[in-house]
């Protein structure tokens, strides 16, 4: 094997590596994003959102068989369909990781409209945990430390506070650090002190940035990678062949 194409191999194999790791961010980057749609669905407005993710998890187990094969082909000597095939998996993974990241794009700016029923499901608030709007506030509201939509006080304005003749919020709102908090108003630093939409939708937008960074970068590599790949089937030696002797 010559200098350049042991360079090349060098390279390929470094790029398969890059490969290995975005595609892992996207597969964790989409896998949380349909974890939170499936536990938190009802805030919602539709399931779009679950398209850069289901895309995510898809392009992240293609990446990973693409630079499974791309370390073969740096450490051994490949044939031409070998390589052929390899570069036939990258044009379907750059289609695919190029659709995820114009997706998540849009995504990350509609947030608010892909939470917009988050304020209707705080007002159905009945306290009965068997209910399926009680049930999905308090869960969030504990994941998230967070207590009402923006703030706590939203609270003051739900028919479940104005009915229920107590001037407290939902044990849910507790800071966790204090074990003696029962949601009562007249002590409010012992309530959690941000809202949930806001920080619901920060961790959706970190997710989604993710995949969109993961996703730049696997376009990066591909396009690295059909360059190296194109030298490698360039000079790729000519098979000789040889008539056998007819009896």
């Amino acid at each position: 094997m010559d200098l350049p194409r042991r360079i090349i191999n060098i390279c390929i194999k470094a790029v398969s590596l890059l490969l290995l790791l975005a595609g892992i961010s996207l597969i964790i980057g989409g896998a949380f994003l349909l974890h939170k749609y499936r536990s938190h669905g009802l805030f919602f407005s539709n399931f779009y959102i679950l398209l850069p993710a289901l895309l995510a998890v898809i392009s992240g187990v293609l990446i990973l068989s693409s630079g499974s094969l791309g370390c073969v082909l740096s450490s051994s000597d490949p044939s031409c369909c070998l390589q052929a095939s390899f570069v036939y998996i990258l044009i379907v993974v750059f289609c695919a990781v190029s659709t995820t990241a114009t997706l998540a794009s849009v995504h990350t700016g509609q947030l608010d409209a892909d939470l917009a029923p988050l304020k209707d499901v705080f007002q159905n608030y009945s306290g009965n945990n068997q209910d399926p709007d009680t049930h999905a506030v308090n869960a969030l509201q504990s994941e998230l430390q967070c207590c009402g939509v923006k703030y706590y006080t939203d609270w003051l304005d739900t028919q479940w506070f104005n009915h229920s003749g107590k001037y407290e919020v939902p044990v849910s709102c507790c800071n966790k650090t204090f074990h003696t908090c029962n949601g009562t108003l007249h002590i409010p630093a012992l309530l959690c002190n941000e809202g949930c939409q806001i920080k619901f939708e920060k961790q959706l937008s970190l997710m989604l940035h993710v995949i969109i960074i993961a996703s730049l970068v696997v376009i990066l590599v591909l396009v690295f990678s059909w360059m190296s790949v194109g030298y490698l089937m360039k000079h790729q030696p000519l098979q000789e062949y040889q008539i056998l002797n007819q009896e």
